[in-house]
């Protein structure tokens, strides 16, 4: 309603109000009786104006509350597929507007790097139909996200069949557990590859599975690269490089880590010696180590062949194959079955005794 509607109105109560009273005290002429009628009539007709202005509003703030409705709808599904596309961590800054999208915008952050890939993707390329391929890679590419996930680790990009994974981007994050989260996410890994290639039979096939695995701890620049037209979120710097070579160097279903890495992580892990590797555009030389198994309680935390629960568990499907199961495969598989064997030991009877 305008304001000069609420003046009008303003101003017709009052004479009417005016005219009210002097009717009841009876010193009034014909003629204020004639002045009130038609006030009333006025007032009247405004009333009616005013319910038809009222109910136009009403409509027109429904549509608009449905078309706003429709709005955050299509805003929600937006930024449900753009976080597809970004890490959490990434997500919630680029979000909350937090991180400028601005090429050159760089930091230098105390990083652990991890590259991985299929052993012999590209002959398997070869004698995979390309649908089933897609399929067989999505398959693992799913199940290798899901425990980088569950360990905190941010996916900087899947190329094919190669994984980069980085931790330690956040403002409070400290260099030694994100060291070990990251082994522990590619002890898992390891330990899941026989369930991910028993999963494979759903698609007809029977192919071995095996990665190579490199981890360094170290300096990173990570920020946005890129054009003004388009950036990427990322990192460079000698240490990525040497965690890329230290995947080359790991064997088939191996881990090889860094001596920065290995130094984070000692208490975790047993590990071998495999020498000094030289890196382009790395100064020093680089120790390298391979990971031969883990300690007792990261072993159950990194098994996910086996879960537990209370007076039950679900141990998956186990391929094993004396020729191809690697050393850190062999080692979840005995924890899981000899964990799941005491599982199934009978409880005493009360007042038996053992001879």
């Amino acid at each position: 309603m305008s304001s000069a509607s609420f003046e009008l109105d303003a101003q017709l109560r009052a004479r009417v109000k005016t005219l009210a009273n002097l009717l009841k005290s009876g010193a009034h002429a014909p003629e204020d009786a004639l002045e009130l009628v038609a006030l009333s009539d006025k007032l009247i007709e405004h009333a009616d104006d005013t319910s038809m202005l009222y109910d136009s509003v009403l409509e027109h703030s429904s549509a608009l509350e449905n078309e706003l409705s429709a709005k955050n709808g299509e805003i929600e599904r937006i930024l449900r597929n753009m976080r597809r596309y970004l890490s959490d961590a990434l997500y919630r800054r680029v979000s909350g507007g937090r991180e400028q999208a601005t090429a050159g915008t760089t930091s230098r952050r105390n990083l652990t790097v991890f590259f991985s890939d299929v052993v012999g993707f590209t002959e398997l390329t070869d004698s995979v139909e390309p649908e089933t391929m897609s399929q067989l890679l999505n398959s693992y590419l799913d199940a290798m996200a899901k425990i980088c996930s569950r360990w905190g680790g941010t996916i900087d990009k899947f190329i094919g069949d190669a994984v980069m994974i980085y931790f330690g981007d956040e403002d409070d994050a400290d260099s030694a557990d994100s060291a070990r989260r990251c082994v522990s996410m590619a002890l898992e890994m390891q330990s899941s590859l026989s369930a991910v290639q028993a999963d494979w039979a759903r698609f007809g096939t029977h192919l071995t599975l095996k990665i190579r695995v490199g981890i360094n701890s170290g300096y990173c620049t990570v920020g946005n690269f890129g054009s003004n037209e388009r950036v990427d979120y990322t990192l460079i710097g000698g240490n990525v490089n040497i965690a890329s070579r230290l995947e080359h160097q790991a064997p088939p279903g191996g881990i090889c880590v860094s001596g920065s890495t290995d130094a984070l992580v000692k208490e975790l892990i047993e590990v071998r010696g495999m020498g000094k590797i030289s890196v382009k555009g790395v100064a020093h030389p680089v120790e390298t180590y391979q990971v031969l198994g883990r300690h007792p309680q990261l072993l159950v935390e990194t098994n996910p062949l086996l879960r537990t629960g209370n007076a039950s568990f679900d141990l998956k499907a186990l391929h094993f194959d004396a020729a191809q199961t690697s050393p850190l495969e062999r080692e979840a598989m005995r924890d899981a079955l000899e964990r799941a064997l005491a599982a199934l030991q009978p409880a005493p009877e009360s007042g038996s005794f053992n001879i």
